[in-house]
């Protein structure tokens, strides 16, 4: 019997392969960059928002000629690649926290009475941990509580 760790193949290693030719595709490009020898700001009374914008929709028209900041379209293709790899993680966030039970999604509003759409159609309701408590029944500790403090049991 060995310990070791196995390699899984099949529908693992495509995910796996796809992250690694992401990361691979985004070193070459920040490797291959070319940048100036000597960096220098941003000159005052210059909105790189808006000069980024101007570039975005080809507006060039718009753009500042007087100590304008030039070629924008570096900062352009930086903010796409960013806009897209955070799109890529908030889709990845919504999947990973869809919830399901037993193959089915489950509704985070559903309603626990009734037969129409978004009802649960079981006898157990959520409880506030999480877990589920049958409908209509009380926990022994809950009965006791109320008990000691003069509510109804």
């Amino acid at each position: 019997m060995s310990n070791r760790p196995q390699l899984r193949l099949g529908e693992s290693l495509v995910p796996g392969v796809l992250a690694v030719a992401l990361f691979g595709a985004m070193a070459m490009i920040a490797l291959n960059t070319g940048f100036a020898d000597e960096m220098v700001g941003f000159p005052d009374g210059i909105s790189v928002t808006s000069e980024i914008g101007y570039a975005l929709f080809d507006f060039t028209a718009l753009q500042s000629t007087e100590g304008s900041i030039g070629n924008t379209e570096p900062f352009l293709a930086s903010f796409l690649l960013i806009a897209v790899v955070l799109d890529a993680a908030l889709d990845a966030a919504l999947v990973l926290a869809k919830r399901e039970t037993e193959g089915q999604p489950v509704a985070p509003l559903a309603s626990v009475t009734g037969s129409g759409p978004g009802t649960t159609g079981s006898d157990q309701i959520a409880a506030a941990d999480g877990g589920d408590l049958e409908r209509g029944s009380r926990s022994e500790s809950t009965e006791s509580t109320d008990a000691e403090d003069g509510g109804d049991a």
